[in-house]
């Protein structure tokens, strides 16, 4: 399958999830059901709320928005020091 590549600036993660699941044509409870998580924890990472981090990260790994190598959000190309 081909990886598509979306680069957006400016955006919080919230944002990101939110987009990268849209452009992926899922829905919340698509990618909850993918995560193993409760739908509304999407719907709070999407909305920036605190989430526990072992739910954050399972969503995150189904988005492919982690980095390979830490595990920790891919943040290449946000640039949030402006």
């Amino acid at each position: 399958m081909k990886k598509e590549m979306l680069i957006l600036d400016n955006v919080t993660l919230g944002q990101k999830v939110r987009l990268t699941r849209l452009a992926r044509g899922m829905r919340q409870l698509d990618l909850a059901s993918a995560a193993k998580v409760n739908p509304f924890e999407v719907s709070g990472l999407e909305h920036d709320r605190i989430i526990r981090p072992s739910r954050k990260k399972r969503i995150l790994a189904a988005l492919d928005l982690l980095s390979d190598d830490t595990g920790e959000p891919d943040t290449e190309g946000d640039d949030k020091s402006d």
